[in-house]
């Protein structure tokens, strides 16, 4: 099978990328100034895209920054991508940043697979990350920490990286946000432990309340962890996926 290109919108143009180019357009490659957010196209439409838009408005205003393209603009760039590739499944990567005195906003969308393991191993990184909700909705291009942290985890064999805030807290994992349940009772890091704010996760807690499933917003500790009945991660992408409760 002929593997498919990337389609690349940057700036006012559609390009053809390179390696280079494809790089340089992945969080935590370069120190940017700006946000993106990164979105899953399936069943012929992009899933949450109101709400990714809602968060990158956000995110672009807590940066101060407001010379952006409007959601007009970017949703009508985003059909014109989906015209041009002919992915059954794809992630979208928008990204939106400042560089010297300009704006730049660029648009990457690639073929996607779901992950084949129906239970991801994890690892704990220590980070000084700072418990602060004061970023929440900020989905940083300043990526570089949670970058190191997958590879890394990559690299000693494990499928995604459990982070601990300066504080001692896992507050997050390093492209999901984490929750877990103990005794019937549904549990995930409040935004204070210096979280994001994710799609999926706003998601899995709306849900809860319409289930009326005992919810709580808590710091989680290493021990809770691995005390927990079941523990989870969420994302826009892999959707729900468990991980093991020890490790």
């Amino acid at each position: 099978m002929t593997k498919q290109s990337p389609v690349v919108f940057l700036d006012d143009h559609f390009i053809k990328p390179d390696d280079d180019v494809l790089a340089s357009l992945t969080p935590g490659h370069r120190r940017l100034h700006g946000v993106f957010e990164t979105m899953k196209f399936e069943g012929g439409r992009i899933l949450f895209l109101k709400e990714h838009l809602t968060r990158l408005f956000k995110g672009l205003k807590a940066l101060q920054l407001s010379r952006t393209p409007s959601v007009a603009r970017i949703s009508r760039i985003i059909r014109l991508s989906n015209g041009r590739h002919r992915f059954v499944r794809a992630r979208l990567r928008l990204m939106v940043w400042q560089e010297k005195k300009y704006m730049h906003w660029a648009l990457v969308t690639r073929p996607y697979e779901l992950p084949k393991k129906k239970v991801f191993r994890v690892t704990f990184i220590k980070t000084q990350r700072l418990a602060s909700a004061r970023l929440a909705n900020v989905k940083s291009l300043d990526y570089g920490l949670f970058a190191r942290a997958f590879q890394q985890a990559q690299r000693q064999g494990f499928d995604e990286a459990l982070l601990i805030n300066a504080r001692g807290y896992i507050f997050e994992a390093s492209r999901a946000n984490i929750f877990w349940v103990k005794k019937g009772r549904l549990y995930t890091p409040p935004l204070s432990s210096g979280c994001l704010n994710g799609i999926m996760r706003q998601q899995v807690m709306k849900y809860a309340r319409q289930l009326k499933i005992p919810f709580e917003q808590k710091n989680l500790t290493i021990k809770a962890f691995q005390e927990a009945d079941t523990v989870f991660l969420t994302n826009s992408l892999i959707g729900i996926k468990p991980v093991k409760s020890r490790i």
